[in-house]
């Protein structure tokens, strides 16, 4: 029998990339779905999946009552990860939870879990190179990752009230996703980015091995108010990263580099621009910030530890099967 089954689950963002996987994961093992959709026209990644739609937003708490009642589970997935402007982070990162939880409280007290997406950038970098666990203290560096740690911040608020859990993902990559997917597309084309001042190191985690540990948050016990971060439990160097960006997509490519303030200038550029447009920047200032730290390493001991969670996906298979998907679906 199929661990989800009789089981009904919500999934906010379930037509953005994260969200679309998650919410074929949940159907594969028998999960009922109900995907909260701010716009019934637009489904995206959800176009055909056998799901229950509720038109809603998180930003507007009178919509949520309908999403959250008759669910065992929520998925917070809803967030933004670029922004026109800074307060738009606040607004739906932070507010957007805040809003979901206290529906929940009210219409379904007796939830069986409330799975926030959280990301690395709430903790921030470490600034020593040793990976940061659960346990320390946050530093984030960017209006992106203060909105996410606020969030988490409305989370355990709420954890002697609801069953809750954080997960933070490091750069999650895959198919569907149109952050990552520059580097592909720049790569495609010859050409790769490099910061100056020495090689940056990073954890990388694949979009299958989030969604695998989702469900396993859902389905093991955890204590209320626990927080994962989630990765390949390995690091890359930005060398390693780039090398193998391109041997999987069999493209060669010459490296420009370029100094923060230079790419701090050119960014700018590009803000100044979305200004005229009705889409934010692909990147921004804040971006290259954090692109900027040396290192963005977490320790995955806890959720591989308490879940039994093994990423499935090291990098070179990852990257095979994105540049495969980019190619097939003409994004590339």
């Amino acid at each position: 029998m199929a661990q989800g089954l009789s089981r009904r689950a919500l999934v906010t963002g379930g037509t953005g990339f994260v969200g679309s996987h998650l919410v074929e994961r949940l159907l594969r093992n028998g999960y009922a779905v109900t995907c909260l959709v701010r716009d019934l026209r637009h489904l995206r990644w959800l176009e055909g999946m056998e799901v229950r739609l509720t038109q809603g937003d998180c930003t507007q708490p009178e919509s949520l009552a309908a999403a959250v009642q008759g669910v065992s589970l929520i998925f917070h997935c809803a967030g933004l990860t670029k922004a026109k402007h800074a307060r738009d982070y606040y607004l739906v990162n932070h507010l957007g939870t805040k809003n979901l939880l206290e529906a929940c409280a009210r219409y379904n007290p007796g939830i069986e879990k409330f799975i926030l997406v959280s990301s690395q950038a709430a903790a921030g970098p470490s600034p020593d190179g040793q990976p940061v666990d659960e346990g320390n203290t946050s530093h984030p560096v960017s209006d992106y990752g203060r909105s996410k740690l606020l969030a988490e911040y409305e989370v355990l608020g709420y954890k002697d009230r609801l069953p809750v859990v954080i997960l933070r993902p490091t750069s999650v990559y895959g198919p569907r996703d149109v952050d990552v997917f520059e580097l592909f597309r720049w790569a495609s084309r010859g050409l790769t980015i490099e910061m100056t001042g020495g090689d940056r190191y990073l954890n990388l985690c694949y979009v299958e091995d989030l969604t695998a540990a989702l469900l396993l948050s859902a389905e093991h016990g955890t204590e209320s108010g626990s927080v994962y971060f989630v990765a390949e439990n390995r690091f890359y160097s930005w060398s390693e990263f780039r090398a193998l960006l391109l041997s999987t997509g069999g493209v060669k490519a010459r490296t420009i580099k370029l100094p923060y303030g230079v790419a701090y200038l050119i960014v700018l550029g590009s803000e100044i621009g979305s200004l005229f447009t009705k889409r934010p920047a692909l990147a921004n200032r804040q971006k290259v910030r954090e692109a900027a730290q040396r290192y963005w390493l977490c320790d995955v001991g806890k959720i591989e530890n308490d879940l039994r969670f093994r990423a499935e996906y090291p990098l070179q298979k990852g990257l095979e099967l994105t540049w495969r998907w980019y190619r097939k679906n003409e994004w590339l």
